[in-house]
């Protein structure tokens, strides 16, 4: 019996540790697999924090650089479920100066052009299927999104944006001055508000021209071959392109003139003038002043050749001075040559073709008085052209001989005085007088009945008529022989 007890209880106790073996190993593998799952929930949340952050990028530049019209404007989606959920694009139309004219939105929306979980992109476009980008703009672009964030406390969906801000090229728009001359030394010049590369345009009426830049590329010049002064010109700009591509916005069309031609406008003696006196001295008055007076000398030829020199009087008015004169009776001509290489206007224009005063001088005019024979004779040249009878100083008051000359003349004077007889006289309105010296002069005395016998106080008196023919005849400065 104590036995069968003994091996009873021995049976017994395997069977219960076995049973505990296998809890411990549930236990166990339970434990086991909760802390790899504790330890891949730590690697996964640690995986989606290592992923890119979600953003949206924007291939654009921004700044003062400016993009062609045609350039694609891309969206870049990176982030686990990033996406694209608004975007707006402000438009500011801009003058030729770079300065904003105006506002306003333009419809535009997202256009995937690339999905992926973790990257994609797309482009903006105009919701009506235009051209997004428009030249003489600058623009705002705004784009927001939504993407997804991981934290251990799980993940949730987070706001993310852009923005960029950017100019399309101005295009070109031409300047000129108005009312422009044109010198014929000088292009005419069209400035514009951004350096060009390129300028199509036709002159009308039309000319042979050049076209050149200033170094920034921003001025056109613009040089006639051949032309006609004082013509109006213009320039038909048919197209331009701006360095960085714009293109001409409408065709415009400049004006300008050509400086007009000079002329000799004025002249003193005035042309083709007889009897001048040798002494005076000729000017030229011309349409503008001169540019360049320094070149009188060179381009005023002097016929006959006398010694002298040239003085401007004015800008426009230049007189040639003689040492001594012109001879007598000669043929004066001052031409001035023609031609761009002569004298310029400030403006630029040039004698078309030469300018002359002609002119001639007058005889060399003597009056003799011969007291013997009472005569009056007129010469030119030395050669007689005119002879009158006159009566000269009585006795007691003979007329002066000598070399005289006539100083003053006056159509009408009072005469007053005392005869060598003691007689007084005053006579009113004595005509035709031409001083001498002192109180003697020649002169007409419609008083007197005879002639050819001295009857005056001095003076060389003549019947009026033929006073009159002298007085008209003779210049002041005419030398007076008196003689016997």
């Amino acid at each position: 019996m104590a036995q069968q007890m003994a091996l009873g209880s021995s049976s017994a106790l395997p069977v219960a540790s076995a049973a505990s073996s296998k809890r411990a190993v549930l236990y166990g593998l339970l434990g086991g697999a909760a802390v790899l799952a504790v330890v891949y929930a730590i690697l996964a949340v640690a995986v989606l924090q290592a992923l890119p952050p979600a953003t949206l990028e924007l291939r654009v530049p921004t700044g003062d650089a400016m993009i062609a019209v045609d350039t694609p404007i891309v969206v870049d989606r990176v982030g686990l479920g990033t996406r694209v959920d608004d975007v707006r694009v402000t438009e500011y139309p801009l003058d030729s100066e770079g300065r904003p004219t105006d506002q306003r939105d333009v419809p535009v929306r997202y256009q995937a052009t690339q999905d992926g979980s973790l990257e994609g992109s797309g482009v903006v476009v105009r919701a009506d299927g235009s051209p997004l980008l428009r030249y003489d703009a600058r623009y705002e672009l705004v784009v927001r999104g939504t993407g997804e964030q991981w934290s251990w406390t799980g993940q949730k969906m987070a706001p993310v944006a852009a923005a960029a801000v950017f100019s399309t090229p101005l295009s070109p728009v031409p300047d000129w001055p108005a009312n422009a001359v044109v010198s014929i030394d000088e292009p005419f010049a069209i400035g514009f508000n951004v350096p060009i590369s390129s300028l199509d345009y036709k002159i009308q009426p039309e000319a042979p021209s050049t076209l050149s830049f200033n170094a920034d590329h921003d001025i056109a010049y613009i040089s006639l071959g051949d032309f006609e002064q004082g013509a109006q010109y213009s320039v038909e700009i048919n197209g331009a392109t701006g360095a960085s591509g714009a293109p001409l916005n409408a065709p415009a069309t400049a004006t300008f003139t050509m400086a007009p031609a000079l002329r000799l406008v004025d002249t003193n003696p005035d042309r083709n003038q007889k009897d001048v006196a040798p002494g005076l001295d000729p000017v030229l008055v011309f349409s503008a002043p001169i540019a360049n007076p320094e070149l009188a000398a060179d381009v005023i030829q002097v016929e006959p050749a006398v010694d002298g020199r040239f003085e401007w009087l004015a800008p426009n008015k230049v007189q040639f001075i003689t040492e001594k004169g012109f001879p007598y009776s000669a043929n004066v001509e001052l031409t001035v040559k023609p031609g761009p290489e002569s004298f310029k206007s400030v403006d630029g224009g040039f004698l078309d073709d030469p300018a002359m005063l002609a002119y001639t001088t007058r005889a060399r005019k003597s009056i003799d008085v011969n007291l013997t024979l009472q005569r009056v004779q007129l010469l030119e040249d030395d050669r007689v052209v005119y002879t009158t009878t006159a009566s000269t100083g009585v006795r007691g008051a003979e007329t002066p001989v000598g070399n005289w000359t006539i100083q003053y003349k006056m159509l009408k004077t009072r005469m007053r005085g005392t005869n060598p007889s003691g007689h007084t006289y005053d006579i009113p309105d004595v005509p035709w007088v031409m001083a001498l010296f002192d109180d003697y002069a020649l002169h007409g005395a419609p008083w007197r009945q005879a002639w050819g016998v001295p009857q005056s106080n001095g003076c060389v008196s003549m019947p009026t008529p033929n006073a009159k023919y002298v007085y008209d005849w003779t210049p002041v400065g005419t030398p007076v022989h008196v003689h016997y």
